[in-house]
């Protein structure tokens, strides 16, 4: 179940997280999964807005499955058993260097692209006889909020 989320503080959620899962699908509709080490651009500011930008050094295939989707996502694992993963959906697009930013160290044969965040929740599998969350969610998902 996915719950939209104001997005003002997920650049300090994802601090909490050290990698990521990104979610693409390739262009036989099969999906396409890699981790990675997301990192934020200095554009956008302490504030993850609308202009929000996070950039992600990927392979040439993850590059291209990203840019012609409509959407894909990033996924933050838990970092203990009992934790919540970080789910972020968004848009992608390629870039060489992102102005305002420290360069990115992209190697050969890999390529720059932004993520734009469009939604986030906190999300974790219930425990054995969970009804359901305080969003009516059957799972024990967590909206982030302005107070996250």
């Amino acid at each position: 179940m996915s719950i939209p989320v104001e997005l003002a503080h997920l650049r300090a959620k994802t601090a909490e997280y050290t990698w990521a899962y990104l979610l693409t699908v390739r262009p036989d509709a099969t999906p396409h999964l890699v981790s990675i080490s997301p990192q934020w651009s200095d554009q956008s500011g302490d504030d993850a807005g609308s202009d929000a930008m996070i950039l992600l050094c990927v392979s040439a295939g993850t590059a291209r499955n990203a840019t012609v989707g409509a959407t894909i996502t990033l996924c933050y694992p838990p970092l203990d058993h009992d934790g919540y993963s970080l789910i972020v959906d968004g848009t992608a697009g390629a870039v060489d260097q992102v102005e305002g930013s420290p360069s990115v160290d992209v190697p050969d044969g890999k390529q720059l692209i932004r993520f734009s965040p469009t939604g986030a929740v906190l999300h974790r599998s219930a425990t054995p006889g969970f009804a359901n969350s305080a969003t009516g969610c059957a799972n024990d998902c967590l909206p982030l909020t302005a107070q996250d």
